[in-house]
C-alpha cells in the first residue's frame, strides 16, 4: 500500500512536471523564448524593454507577450510575490535579474528537475582570509594570522570587476563572507558598487565588530539581510567554539545595534552534536534579540573543521533536529536552512512552502509544488557556487580546495557555463546511495560538501541523513563504507 501511495504521488508530481514543461518547453514557447533573450541594437536583451512595457502596463495579447506573462506568472508563484505586485517587484534590478536569467536557462538549458541555471542565482564571496575569531569549524581556516603564507587576495579593482561581471551575468544575489569581511578595508567600496547596479546583497559576520555606526553604514550601502553566527544560548559554550573570550557578549550587542535598523537579522547557528539539543534555546534566543529569521548551518568537516570530525551529529541526531525545526517553521517560525534533508522532511508532511532555498536566495518556495522539485535542495553547481578571497572559483563554500577556474584567467559566467564539475553536481540520477535512489531526491540530494568529505567523491550518499545510516556507520567502523548503486539497507521514514 505505502508503495502504491508513493507512486500515485510521484505521478502527481510527473503530471505538474510535465503540465509545466509543455506550458514553457512546447515548440512555439520555445521560440518565443528564444526571441525574448536576443539581444537588440543597444545591447540589452529583448526581454528587458518587454519587462519595461509590462511595468507599465503596456503588454499586448500576442504570443510573444502571452508567453512573457505566463513566465512571470510562474515567476510570481516561485518568488511569493502576489501577481498584484510583480510589476513593482520588477523595478527592483535584482528581481529583473533573476526573470531574464530564468529566461536564458529555458532557452539554453531548457527546463530540467531539479533545475540547472544559465547563471548561478547566488554567489557567496569569501571576501578575505582575514578573522578575528578562530572558530574551531571554519571553512576557510581564517584567523588572525591566516594572511601570513596565504595566497594573494584580490586587489580591490579586481574586486570592482567582479561585481560588474555580476550585473552583467544577470547574477542577482551577491553573499559577503569570509573570514570576517567587516574587517578588509575593501568591503565598503565593493558594497557601495554592489549597490548602484542594484545586486541583492547579504553579509555572514561574527557580528563582534557591529558598532552604532557600523550598523548605519550597513543600512546605508544596502545589505537587505546580515546572518550574524551565535552558536550557543550561553556565553561558555559560544566563546569555547569560536575561540576567543567575550566573543557571545559582543555578538548579541553587535545583533541589538544591527536590529535597530532596517537590515534583517538572521541568527545563524552551525550545528554539531554538542549543540543542537539547544535548538529550542536558540528560536527563543532569537526572537528575544528582535531578529527576523534563524539560519542552520550543516556542520561540514572540512578546513579547520576536519579536525572536529568527531563533533558531528548521527543520522539519528540530525533526524531530531530536522524535525525539532520542521516544529519550529510550522509554527511560524522564520527559518531555513542549509541541511538539504529539511526539504524532505517538509515535503513529508506536505509543507511545500517550508521548503528552503538555502543556496538560492534567503527564502522559501511558495504555493506551487512543482517549484520545490525544480529548486529545492543542494544547489551547488546549479544554483550557487562561491568565489574565494584569491580569485578560485569552487562549487561551494564548504569545498574550498576544489577549484573550478581562476577569476583572474575567465569570467565567473565562462567557468559557470563550462565546467564540467559543475554539470555534474547538478545531475542527481549520477547519485550512489539511497541519494540515487530517493523519492525526495528533487528537493534534498543530500549534502555534496558532506560527501566529498566524508569519501572524496561528490556523488556518494550523504552520510548524515537517515536513509544513508549504513555509510555512517561503515565510518565508525574505520573503514570505508561502500558506495555503490545498491539499494540502501537501512531505511527509516
Amino acid at each position: 500500500m505505502g508503495i502504491l501511495v508513493m507512486k500515485k504521488r510521484d505521478w502527481g508530481k510527473q503530471a505538474k512536471f510535465w503540465k509545466l514543461k509543455l506550458a514553457l518547453s512546447n515548440p512555439p514557447s520555445r521560440l518565443v523564448i528564444h526571441q525574448l533573450v536576443q539581444p537588440e541594437e543597444d545591447g540589452h536583451l529583448r526581454i528587458e524593454r518587454m519587462l519595461d512595457a509590462y511595468i507599465e502596463g503596456r503588454l499586448g495579447h500576442g504570443l510573444v507577450d502571452r508567453v512573457l506573462a505566463r513566465l512571470l506568472h510562474t515567476a510570481s508563484e516561485g518568488l511569493g510575490v502576489p501577481p498584484s505586485r510583480m510589476r513593482e517587484a520588477l523595478q527592483e534590478p535584482s528581481i529583473r535579474r533573476t526573470v531574464v536569467n530564468a529566461a536564458l536557462t529555458l532557452d539554453r538549458i531548457g527546463l530540467r528537475f531539479p533545475q540547472r541555471f544559465y547563471a548561478p542565482l547566488m554567489v557567496v564571496w569569501n571576501f578575505t582570509y582575514r578573522c578575528n575569531l578562530r572558530c574551531r569549524h571554519c571553512y576557510e581556516n581564517a584567523g588572525p594570522l591566516r594572511t601570513s603564507g596565504a595566497p594573494a587576495e584580490l586587489t580591490l579593482q579586481e574586486k570592482l570587476g567582479v561585481v560588474e561581471q555580476l550585473a552583467r551575468s544577470y547574477i542577482p544575489t551577491l553573499s559577503f563572507s569570509g573570514g570576517e569581511p567587516l574587517l578588509h578595508p575593501d568591503f565598503w567600496p565593493v558594497a557601495e558598487r554592489a549597490r548602484d547596479l542594484g545586486i541583492y546583497m547579504s553579509i555572514n559576520t561574527n557580528g563582534t565588530l557591529i558598532t552604532e555606526e557600523v550598523a548605519a553604514r550597513l543600512e546605508q550601502v544596502g545589505i537587505a539581510y546580515a546572518g550574524i553566527s551565535l552558536d550557543a544560548p550561553t556565553p561558555e559554550q559560544h566563546d569555547a567554539f569560536r575561540g576567543v573570550p567575550g566573543a557571545w557578549q559582543r555578538t548579541v550587542e553587535g545583533i541589538r545595534r544591527l536590529a535597530a535598523t532596517r537590515v534583517a537579522t538572521v541568527l545563524s547557528f552551525t550545528i554539531t552534536r554538542h549543540n543542537y539539543q539547544t535548538l529550542p534555546q536558540m528560536f527563543r534566543l532569537a526572537e528575544e534579540l528582535g531578529m527576523d529569521k534563524v539560519m542552520v548551518y550543516n556542520f561540514i568537516p572540512t578546513g579547520r573543521g576536519s579536525e572536529m570530525v568527531e563533533e558531528d551529529m548521527t543520522p539519528e541526531m540530525r533526524e531530531e533536529a530536522l524535525a525539532e525545526m520542521y516544529r519550529y517553521a510550522a509554527s511560524g517560525g522564520s527559518l531555513c536552512s542549509t541541511a538539504p534533508q529539511l526539504g524532505r522532511v517538509c515535503k513529508q508532511h506536505g509543507r511545500f512552502d517550508l521548503i528552503p532555498l538555502a543556496h538560492t536566495g534567503p527564502g522559501h518556495v511558495h504555493n506551487l509544488e512543482i517549484l520545490a522539485d525544480l529548486l529545492g535542495g543542494c544547489g551547488a553547481g546549479r544554483a550557487y557556487c562561491a568565489l574565494q578571497p584569491d580569485g578560485r572559483v569552487t562549487p561551494c563554500v564548504y569545498m574550498p580546495e576544489v577549484t573550478i577556474g581562476h577569476i583572474r584567467e575567465a569570467s565567473l559566467l565562462d567557468i559557470w557555463q563550462h565546467s564540467p564539475l559543475l554539470e555534474s553536481l547538478a545531475d542527481r540520477t549520477r547519485l550512489q546511495g539511497h541519494c540515487g535512489e530517493c523519492d525526495f531526491r528533487e528537493v534534498c540530494g543530500g549534502c555534496r560538501a558532506r560527501a566529498y568529505a566524508y569519501f572524496g567523491d561528490f556523488t556518494a550518499p550523504d552520510p548524515g541523513c537517515i536513509h544513508n545510516a549504513d555509510r555512517y556507520e561503515g565510518l565508525l567502523r574505520g573503514r570505508p563504507a561502500e558506495v555503490s548503486n545498491a539499494p540502501a539497507t537501512f531505511a527509516r521514514t
